[in-house]
């Protein structure tokens, strides 16, 4: 699984990011690990529009560029969900959000495609 957390902390809420902080780390950790309260139940559902998913290759591309990359985070526009729909389709969607969602969904994959772009740049020779 993969989750948002404060940078620095060791255990966190089941939420995204810090809201209080403006900043999160996109960072591995098992789904077990995930603290959930008891009789909670996780839902996966990001599959909720019309994009179909890339491949496994190209998933895993787009994880591995962001993986420990320290953003700014904001419920409306660079949330978890914008996060886990570009990399599942590469563009950052958010359902949950009503309004406003054709601006934060370009900015948000955009963003997401320069850190990419940048380390890919960074890696060649």
């Amino acid at each position: 699984m993969l989750s948002l957390t404060a940078p620095g902390s060791k255990k966190v809420f089941p939420l995204c990011g810090s809201i209080l902080l403006g900043q999160t780390k996109i960072r591995r950790e098992h789904i077990t690990d995930v603290p959930v309260p008891k009789g909670a139940q996780i839902k996966i559902n990001n599959d909720c529009h019309h994009y179909k998913a890339s491949s496994i290759t190209d998933m895993r591309r787009r994880l591995n560029a962001l993986l420990d990359e320290v953003l700014d985070y904001n419920l409306l526009s660079q949330n978890c969900e914008h996060f886990a729909t570009f990399v599942r389709y590469g563009v950052a969607v958010c359902n949950q959000i009503p309004l406003h969602k054709d601006k934060e969904q370009k900015e948000a994959t955009q963003l997401f495609q320069d850190i990419i772009a940048q380390k890919s740049v960074s890696t060649k020779f």
